[in-house]
């Protein structure tokens, strides 16, 4: 038993005949795989090249056509709207015989005026033939089909003639097509004769060629398996009566499953790479050595301009011609150094939008030995803190000169009343009552700095319900009936018959209504008008205050809705305006759902409408 197996056991014994008859039988699979690819290389080359050759020729035949057209076009000139003369039909006669061409004279309503070939009175319309069709559309048209006059085959084509922009006719050529079809019939023979000797040929050398690649796919097949077992210093010698191609499909799938597991592994490390930079609010941008982009986010894109699927492989300064990005990048991929910048732009395709303020920072990738391998640069968009640094520094301003200017107020009247004892009492009555009012300005000040911070906070609200606001709009006109009164001003109040509610809490809604109330009154003459509204619209419930008041300039409309912004500044403070109310109306607004808009005329009034979900 021992020795029939031999020193190298079982894989000795079949070692010969039935791997001899595997390697016979894959030889004659890939053989007759060869011979079949030869044979359809060859046919295909065949069918390829009759078509060209067809092509060819009709493209010769069409420039023949042309020139044919050109004479005509020469001999008809001056002579569409004339009886054909003798002379022009022996001349339309000869031209097509030299040519071996038919040639026709058609008329813009598709009469026939001349042919080569055929008396016109025996040719029927031509003016829905597809070569005429086409060249009344397009200048010139072709076809090709059996000729309906004389019944053989013919290529068509035909020209549009025009006089001075107007189609006055057509020129036609047509070229029988049997000496073509005669000639690519031989030419087919002649392709197929010497395509079976080329592949007879090729046969041949296909029978080596086969017996040759079964030794080398041996080879390929242990060297293969060494590569899946890590051992790459191993002999190269094909393992004489293997079954190649099961060992390779073995080696490859030994293979495919450890390279499927390193390729999940760095797909996934990838993909959580990517995942984070795209979730990144900031931009990023990654170049290799030679500048040219490995990734870039959407956020990066959108702030270039460019798209993200299509510029990878490319050169940073060949996406963006923001000088900024590409210095740094340049800088840090070069010195290994990072370095930081801020530019202002405006992203391409954002016509509309402001610009946009962009903090940069580039730094160096190295690879794993430390080497300068390219630089990565994150680009953090910050327009909006910007936006708000400016919103705080005006604000801190603005509330400093408000509380300042009553403050001066107060103080310079009390030391004036200080320094003067025997002032009359006349006159420090009327200091007082100064004081008073600055003061009471300055509480009023603070009170509605108190309630922009409270509804900017989302504190101090009410529970919200169903409110009718019809009753809250009732008590507000009511609130300002006397001031209304002292001004003598038309305060007038229309309500739907039906309930207008609204989901809000009360203090809201009475600060939103005093305000806009407050605003009217203080800014509408004496003897003029208000008037306090509830319509209803499809999807919401509107509140209006118009009034006959000094209106306001388009150029200040945009702004009325903003902290301290004031129109007429002077007046605001002789009637003892804050500049916090509409801004309080309109933060009001939004935090219900609703929003705010102003329709006004300078000198004829305003009109302040607050939108509120039905």
């Amino acid at each position: 038993m021992s020795s029939s197996l031999g020193p190298h056991g079982p894989s000795a014994a079949v070692r010969y005949t039935p791997a001899q008859s595997m390697r016979a039988s894959f030889f004659w699979r890939l053989y007759v795989g060869c011979v079949a690819l030869i044979l359809l290389s060859t046919v295909t080359l065949g069918v390829w090249f009759e078509r060209r050759a067809r092509a060819d020729m009709l493209r010769d035949l069409d420039a023949a056509l042309r020139a044919r057209l050109v004479l005509l076009q020469d001999i008809a000139a001056g002579r569409w709207n004339e009886p054909p003369s003798a002379d022009l039909v022996v001349r339309i006669q000869r031209l097509g015989s030299e040519g071996e061409a038919r040639l026709t004279l058609v008329r813009p309503d598709g009469v026939v005026i001349a042919d080569s070939e055929r008396d016109p009175a025996s040719i029927g319309n031509h003016r829905l033939r597809p070569e005429i069709e086409a060249a009344a559309r397009t200048g010139e048209g072709k076809s090709e089909r059996d000729s309906e006059t004389v019944g053989r085959p013919y290529r068509y084509l035909a020209r549009a003639v025009r006089v001075e922009g107007e189609l006055v006719g057509f020129v036609r050529a047509a070229f029988p097509l049997d000496g073509l079809e005669a000639h690519i019939t031989s030419l087919r023979v002649s392709t197929a004769l010497t395509a079976l000797a080329a592949a007879s040929i090729a046969v041949v050398v296909a029978l080596s060629f086969a017996r040759r690649v079964s030794a080398p796919l041996a080879a390929t097949a242990a060297l293969a398996e060494r590569i899946a077992r890590g051992d790459y210093a191993g002999p190269t010698e094909p393992v004489e009566g293997a079954d190649e191609i099961a060992r390779l499909s073995e080696a490859i799938a030994t293979m495919n499953r450890q390279l499927e597991e390193r390729l999940e592994t760095i797909t996934a490390d990838r993909n959580k790479v990517l995942a984070i930079l795209g979730g990144m609010v900031e931009g990023v941008v990654a170049i290799d050595a030679d500048e040219r982009i490995v990734h870039m986010n959407a956020v990066a894109a959108r702030l270039l301009g460019a798209d993200p699927a299509a510029v990878e492989g490319r050169r940073i300064w060949e996406v963006t011609r923001v000088l900024a990005v590409s210095d740094l990048l340049d800088h840090a991929r070069k010195t290994g150094e990072p370095r930081s910048a801020a530019c202002s732009l405006v992203p391409p395709g954002d016509a509309g939008r402001a610009q946009v303020e962009i903090e940069l920072r580039a730094s160096a990738i190295r690879d794993g030995a430390g080497e300068l391998f390219g630089a990565v640069l994150v680009m953090h968009d910050v327009t909006e803190l910007r936006r708000l640094e400016n919103v705080r520094r005006d604000f801190v301003a603005n509330v400093s000169h408000e509380l300042k200017t009553p403050l001066t107020a107060i103080r310079g009247m009390i030391e004036t009343m200080i320094d003067d004892p025997e002032m009359p009492k006349e006159m420090q009555s009327r200091f007082l009552d100064r004081v008073r009012d600055q003061s009471m300005r300055l509480s009023a000040l603070v009170t509605d700095l108190l309630s922009l911070a409270k509804i900017e906070a989302n504190e101090g609200r009410g529970e919200r319900t169903l409110i009718d606001l019809r009753a809250r709009l009732r008590d507000a006109v009511a609130r300002f009936g006397d001031v209304a009164a002292r001004k003598r001003i038309t305060l007038a109040l229309e309500l739907p018959e039906d309930a207008a509610t609204v989901q809000a809490d009360e203090e809201s809604l009475r600060q939103i209504l005093d305000n806009l109330l407050d605003n009217a009154c203080k800014y509408t003459p004496e003897g003029g008008h208000v008037w306090a509204r509830i319509l209803r619209r499809p999807g919401e419930l509107r509140v209006e205050v118009e009034d006959t008041g000094i209106g306001i300039e388009p150029a200040d409309q945009a702004r009325v809705f903003e902290r301290f912004y004031r129109v007429d500044k002077a007046r605001s403070r002789d009637l003892g305006g804050t500049g916090l109310g509409l801004s309080i109306v309109k933060h009001l607004a939004n935090s219900l759902g609703g929003t705010v808009s102003l329709e006004s005329s300078p000198g004829r009034g305003s009109t302040f409408r607050v939108h509120f979900p039905a």
